[in-house]
């Protein structure tokens, strides 16, 4: 049987993250890629109607809505809140993988592009 999965690349999410009460006192940048993985393909592959798909754009709005008003310590966290908001949104058995990128701030003088961290079933 065929195997399914949406992906959704660099959702962009401002919430307050950080170790430190400076890192939190502004709202940062995260970037999400979560990729979903169907052990049945949607109906919609073979009706092409959206009644028959998952609406990846209700998802994002539902993490938002859950994510953005909350205080976060680490990426890890937040990795893992998304997981579980995903894994209970499906009836149907889903593997997820969350990955959550932001443009750290360092306490020396190095720079790092971006920090990721990945939580999930595959």
């Amino acid at each position: 049987m065929a195997k399914a999965h949406i992906t959704l690349h660099q959702l962009e999410l401002k919430i307050a993250l950080g170790a430190f009460n400076i890192e939190r006192a502004a709202l940062q940048s995260i970037w999400l890629d979560i990729d979903i993985r169907f052990q049945t393909p949607p109906h919609a592959c073979r009706t092409d109607q959206l009644k028959d798909t998952y609406c990846y754009d209700s998802l994002t709005q539902k993490i938002a809505e859950q994510i953005t008003p909350r205080t976060f310590h680490l990426l890890e966290h937040v990795a893992h809140e998304i997981y579980q908001l995903i894994k209970n949104s499906y009836t149907e058995s889903i593997e997820v993988l969350v990955k959550v990128t932001k443009k750290p701030l360092l306490s020396s003088n190095l720079v790092i592009a971006n920090a990721s961290f990945s939580y999930g079933d595959t």
